[in-house]
């Protein structure tokens, strides 16, 4: 067990500053999110829905792109494999992507499908509405091969691997396990954050799905009312069966406002809580929280410093608005209140064991 002692904010300050060496290989699902930022006063009058008057637009990179470009606002270097269009769309991704000091030649073209796209219509700072426009089918032979060429060329540069799945059809074809298999040749460590399909990334150093995720694996669908798993037995028997599945690798399920759950490979179980905030989006979190899990782990942060340091930068996203990075600084001053909230847990006598 990690003890209170063995975690101080030297500590998780000086892992932080030892990103700045690192170069991480995200591979996954590539979006591009754009946003129409406006006004609403009135109602159309050809049905019944606002009218809004539009003040600006902006565009993102999201999915496995926000998750190298959090990487890269944290210190670190990123290489990004993904698959794109032949659309507008991806002219501008490839843009932000060399705008952020990454090199595009990872965005893998194909011609049947278009890159994947999301339009958020946002007024009085509530989303009015979402446009989405992918192809989640799986890769053919041809697009698989280019991506899997791009990560072989990659992987001997890189310090880690982080894979980022949101299910748009990248991974569906055993993408993950052959770059698993590639990377635990070379030493490298991975941090797979799945969608769906969890034993896809069976294999994987790290596996961070969400609560919801997490339990419809082990459980399948929800029963009505949703599956029960109060208390800190329950959460640690989630986990065992999680890893199990996945092969003995370090699992990590992300619980909203509740913080998170860890299992080590050796098997400890905790808890990382976190204060209650007030949160403004949500949007990114799970993105930044990879990031930071991947980091801290390829720089030699426990696997509950590590959480502790993710809990501390999710609070920092869910105060902007989008898909947002994270800086170092910004990240740094968020380390009492995430150091205090493990603190708390431990006078408490909170949810820990020995392994």
């Amino acid at each position: 067990m990690l003890r209170e002692s063995a975690v101080d904010r030297d500590r998780l300050e000086a892992i932080i500053g030892g990103w700045a060496g690192l170069r991480m290989l995200v591979v996954g699902d590539v979006l591009l999110d754009e946003y129409r930022v406006g006004d609403v006063d009135r109602v159309s009058p050809e049905a019944p829905v606002p009218v809004v008057r539009v003040r600006r637009a902006e565009t993102a990179l999201g999915g496995a792109g926000n998750v190298a470009r959090n990487v890269v606002s944290l210190g670190a270097r990123a290489e990004l494999v993904g698959v794109v269009g032949r659309d507008p769309e991806a002219l501008v991704l490839r843009g932000l992507v060399e705008g952020l000091g990454m090199e595009a030649g990872g965005l893998v073209e194909c011609l049947d499908r278009p890159t994947c796209h999301k339009l958020r219509v946002i007024a009085r700072s509530q989303q009015m509405l979402r446009l989405d426009r992918e192809d989640d089918a799986e890769l053919g032979p041809e697009p698989t091969r280019r991506v899997r060429v791009a990560i072989e060329a990659r992987l001997d540069d890189c310090d880690g691997v982080i894979l980022a799945d949101y299910d748009k059809g990248l991974f569906a074809d055993g993408l993950a396990r052959w770059t698993i298999e590639r990377a635990r040749q070379r030493g490298l460590r991975v941090v797979a954050d799945p969608k769906t399909a969890l034993r896809r990334f069976r294999g994987a150093s790290l596996v961070k799905p969400n609560l919801m995720e997490a339990r419809r694996f082990v459980f399948g669908k929800p029963r009505r009312g949703g599956v029960e798993i109060e208390g800190f037995e329950a959460r640690r028997s989630l986990l065992e069966k999680l890893r199990e599945e996945l092969g003995g690798g370090e699992v990590v399920v992300t619980r909203g406002a509740s913080g998170m759950t860890g299992l080590g490979a050796t098997g400890e179980a905790f808890d990382v809580p976190t204060r209650p905030l007030e949160v403004y989006d949500v949007q990114g979190a799970g993105d930044t929280a990879v990031a930071v899990l991947a980091l801290g782990r390829v720089a030699g942060a426990s696997l509950a410093e590590a959480c502790i340091v993710a809990n501390a930068a999710a609070a920092v996203v869910v105060d902007k608005v989008g898909t947002a990075a994270v800086e170092p600084q910004e990240l740094c001053e968020r380390l009492p209140e995430a150091l205090d909230a493990w603190q708390h847990q431990t006078e408490l006598g909170g949810a820990k064991e020995e392994a």
